[in-house]
């Protein structure tokens, strides 16, 4: 599922930047889906994680969580950044 919710998160970041920059009225609508989907991602991914733990599937957290964690910060950090920076640097509304 954290799949889904990723890349429909870029998809949206996506059609954010091309509607604040073609002055489209529904770049707002667009940044909110690219946020909720992003939260979507790393809900789903601390689901998988939990259910790992419920399993007690120790090699698996060891094996997945130490290289997710880094991978996670930067596709968040990316994609906050660029919705915020579409956000503010989109066409504006005179």
């Amino acid at each position: 599922m954290w799949i889904f919710f990723s890349i429909a998160s870029v998809v949206f970041t996506g059609l954010h930047g091309y509607a604040a920059f073609s002055g489209k009225s529904m770049a707002k609508g667009m940044a909110f889906a690219a946020f909720a989907f992003t939260a979507l991602t790393l809900l789903s991914e601390y689901a998988m994680v939990v259910s790992w733990v419920q399993a007690e599937d120790w090699s698996a957290l060891l094996d997945v969580v130490p290289s997710m964690f880094p991978m996670l910060i930067v596709y968040t950090v990316i994609l906050v950044a660029a919705n915020g920076l579409l956000l503010f640097a989109g066409k504006k509304d005179h």
